[in-house]
């Protein structure tokens, strides 16, 4: 379906990209040092239990994950993920998981502080009894 009265189109607009550029300028050491910055004294903050909790988590990272099923209330669950939503940029969470993870850690301290001289219960990972207990 060639026509030879169809005019010769060129594509206009951008120009040849350049060939790849110099990278080393990324590089750490190629960069200049920062000048350093004059640093008041400032007195120390009192550190929070949530960025303690952040810390523990932290540090277990190298851990690994599983998975764990739950059922909530709708209005407990949606209350959370608001939560959740308005305040992981302020608490530093980093994921959801994370910041169930912090939820349920803070309510285990809590009863073990409470009920166990804040010890860790023995525990294992046998499963749990299905559904409502009878009594």
């Amino acid at each position: 379906m060639s026509d030879d009265s169809t005019p010769s189109r060129q594509i206009d607009g951008l120009s040849h990209r350049a060939g790849t550029p110099d990278l080393s300028r990324l590089q750490a050491r190629n960069r200049p040092d920062p000048a350093p910055q004059p640093t008041a004294e400032r007195p120390k903050a009192v550190r929070s239990a949530p960025a303690r909790a952040s810390q523990k988590v932290a540090a277990r990272e190298s851990e690994p994950t599983t998975r764990m099923t739950t059922y909530l209330s709708a209005e407990t669950r949606d209350r959370a993920r608001a939560t959740y939503r308005a305040t992981s940029h302020l608490e530093g969470d980093k994921s959801w998981s994370e910041f169930v993870e912090r939820a349920i850690q803070a309510e285990v301290e809590r009863r073990e502080r409470l009920h166990n001289a804040g010890e860790p219960y023995e525990g294992d990972s046998t499963p749990l009894p299905v559904g409502r207990p009878l009594s």
